[in-house]
């Protein structure tokens, strides 16, 4: 059962207080974050958990210790501000990045949960770094091509993000959609949704990826945002 299905029966039921009681609080450390993030259990049958170890032939590589602000745009030839795809914080202490998904990928498979966080000293060197990363993802292009490089990222990229606060954790969901070429994949295309949010001394972000087939609805925001509210529960 799954941590979103045992907080619902536990409302059904009556518990005590009302409300599941969170498994960290801040001031917050690399264990206690670590302990609320997603977990294979959370995504359901078929789910495995791996940490990126900075691999450097990931097509879309960042450093495992960075913050997203606007992905894929590293690949792209087309992009006429100068925006970085990641903020490396300085002065923080990452979780390492982990990944939970399916085995293999696929339109029916579960979605790829790419997640992690950087911990600081005091809650103001949080605040700095948050801004830094908010206004790098401003400057993330509503639409880019990438024209070059493995099949898996050729095509068109739109963007769209808004703000989003949960529990007192305070940040921004940025929506991707890619489409690839239609002579090249014209079936499917990628949904990609990813959060960033910041509380005390701790910034964590969470993206969420499927592949739908076209004429699926994007629902990743949808899903994200659910994902999110059972990790920001045990947060605390």
């Amino acid at each position: 059962m799954t941590a979103a299905g045992v907080i619902a029966l536990c409302v059904l039921a009556g518990c005590s207080n009302g409300a599941p009681q969170p498994l960290t609080k801040p001031p917050y450390t690399v264990t206690s974050i670590r302990s609320g993030l997603v977990s294979p259990s959370d995504l359901g049958k078929g789910a495995t958990e791996f940490e990126d170890t900075d691999h450097a032939s990931h097509v879309i590589y960042t450093p495992p210790n960075s913050i997203p602000t606007c992905p894929y745009v590293q690949r792209s030839e087309d992009v006429k501000v100068d925006v970085q795809p990641a903020v490396e914080p300085v002065g923080g202490n990452p979780t390492g990045r982990f990944i939970v998904g399916p085995q293999r990928v696929g339109p029916s498979s579960l979605p790829v949960v790419t997640q992690g966080a950087v911990v600081f000293q005091s809650p103001s060197l949080a605040d700095g770094t948050m801004d830094t990363v908010a206004a790098e993802s401003a400057k993330c292009p509503e639409a880019f091509s990438v024209l070059g490089g493995p099949p898996s990222v050729v095509g068109a990229y739109k963007v769209g993000s808004r703000p989003i606060e949960m529990d007192g954790w305070k940040g921004f969901a940025q929506h991707l959609v890619h489409t690839s070429p239609p002579e090249m994949n014209p079936d499917t295309y990628d949904d990609l949704v990813t959060v960033v949010v910041h509380k005390a001394n701790a910034i964590i972000y969470v993206g969420y990826a499927q592949i739908k087939a076209v004429g699926q609805r994007a629902d990743s925001d949808e899903k994200v945002k659910a994902l999110m509210t059972t990790t920001l529960d045990r947060l605390g």
